[in-house]
């Protein structure tokens, strides 16, 4: 996978976020451990990705937070996926399928009329 934040990858993570997230609450670090462990280590997102996107998605009202006591001291914050959170998923998985089959074509097209465009050129 290609380094550095794009708008491809920070995208992806939003979707993926939102889909862990229909399945049960989740907190960050479970968040990353999953990802990662259901990617089989292709898909590595780090605090410093995760957090501006769990961020983003709070602010646009897409999930909530939910801070939970665990021992004397310490606090987790549980992320929840609210229903519009449900309807950005969709629509990002509506995005991510129809730009995932436009690349396939790409990438496995016959790219002979190419060649036909250029001769007809000359």
């Amino acid at each position: 996978m290609a380094r550095g934040r794009s708008n491809f990858k920070m995208g992806t993570v939003e979707m993926i976020v939102l889909f862990l997230l229909q399945k049960q609450n989740l907190y960050g670090y479970q968040l990353t451990t999953l990802i990662k462990k259901q990617s089989n280590g292709n898909v590595i997102v780090t605090e410093s990705t995760l957090y501006p996107t769990l961020y983003k998605l709070l602010k646009n009202g897409y999930i909530s937070d939910r801070e939970m006591p665990i021992g004397k001291r310490r606090i987790r914050v549980y992320y929840h996926l609210e229903d519009a959170g449900k309807d950005r998923l969709a629509d990002l998985l509506e995005d991510y399928n129809e730009i995932t089959v436009g690349i396939e074509r790409i990438l496995t097209s016959d790219l002979s009329f190419m060649e036909e465009e250029d001769e007809s050129r000359d």
